[in-house]
């Protein structure tokens, strides 16, 4: 029963993200003012799959969503943290100036890249290791997914950056508030063993590349 649960969850977002890249890059960009619909329905579909609700979890998750949002609204109004930028209209409604789905695109990249590091350390036989190398593996792979997306944040209409030029103080940030959250991950032991999880990051990250071809 639960592998059939995992192919629907799997299907439903296969289908999900082939969509939406090809409406984006075939139909009408105005696709693009559905994002906070697919944040909010990629992260009901992949907790659909997680396998331990209790308190460590739930806690996990609001620290995540409060501080990623808490996050950019000082970084927005201090231009000290990622560097000068604004947020567009695209990722839907705002408070203080800060897009309110900027909270779970912080926990929906956190918990899939720990699941997808996980996987990782898991098949190197690294996981002697894994309280320091599954965060900072999941770091990595968060800052990859968005060196892809500022390639097109201001054409996607979801933030700009002063003079157009995305600053490595950026990356630096957005590694160590990573780091941060994929530590607390582990140190509050969250399950691990999400596939649509797994699966989610890799959509997120081919999305991405996937517009950022089409669309230069």
């Amino acid at each position: 029963m639960q592998l059939k649960k995992e192919n629907i969850g799997i299907v439903l977002l296969l289908i999900f993200y082939s969509v939406g890249l090809t409406g984006t890059l075939f139909w009408d960009e105005s696709v693009l003012k559905l994002t906070p619909v697919n944040l909010l329905i990629s992260l009901g579909i992949v907790l659909w799959f997680h396998q331990e609700y209790d308190a460590r979890f739930l806690l996990y998750a609001i620290i995540v969503f409060v501080n990623g949002f808490l996050l950019e609204w000082v970084g927005v109004t201090t231009g000290k943290v990622f560097g000068v930028y604004f947020y567009g209209n695209n990722l839907g409604y705002k408070l203080f100036d800060i897009p309110v789905v900027i909270g779970i695109n912080w926990l929906m990249l956190s918990y899939s890249s720990m699941n997808t590091a996980q996987l990782l350390v898991q098949r190197a036989n690294l996981f002697k290791h894994k309280e320091w190398l599954l965060p900072l593996i999941g770091a990595v792979l968060m800052v990859i997914v968005d060196v892809w997306i500022e390639q097109l944040c201001s054409r996607l209409d979801f933030w700009y950056w002063k003079d157009q030029v995305v600053p490595l103080q950026n990356y630096t940030a957005w590694f160590l508030f990573s780091f941060a959250f994929n530590y607390l991950f582990v140190k509050m032991e969250v399950k691990t063993g999400n596939k649509v999880a797994v699966l989610l990051y890799l959509l997120q990250l081919l999305f991405f590349i996937g517009l950022n071809l089409g669309l230069h």
